[in-house]
């Protein structure tokens, strides 16, 4: 990636309103179709969101190792950043194919919503 198309802090920005705006949707769908179809770009294993994350944590890793001559400190970042890319793929892995699992309830399920929900004996 060359500079020019580098994203600057007020270029992430956007990302992260889109993730609130990606949240909201999801709390609106009415039925587990609408879920899966939100899901799919997401939880796909080898090219969603959830990936391209963990992925992120992972290039961090590797650039906090040439950071690390200069300052040991590097090396307590580059330990959390592997911790977070390796849990970060547990869950990629564990949600692939969750979109796929909500395409499996009948057609005629709909979302009750929050108000009109039956209160649980629990």
């Amino acid at each position: 990636m060359t500079q020019s198309q580098d994203l600057t802090p007020g270029g992430i920005e956007p990302l992260t309103a889109e993730l609130l705006r990606l949240c909201r949707q999801l709390d609106r769908a009415e039925r587990p179709e609408d879920l899966a179809n939100i899901l799919t770009p997401i939880v796909d294993r080898s090219h969603g969101a959830l990936h391209l994350i963990a992925q992120i944590f992972d290039v961090i890793a590797t650039t906090c190792a040439d950071f690390a001559l200069q300052d040991p400190y590097a090396n307590d970042l580059q330990d959390l950043c592997c911790d977070a890319y390796s849990e970060l793929a547990t869950h990629r892995d564990r949600f692939n194919g969750l979109d796929e699992q909500f395409r499996t309830f009948s057609p005629d399920v709909t979302r009750i919503p929050r108000g009109q929900r039956p209160v649980r004996p629990w």
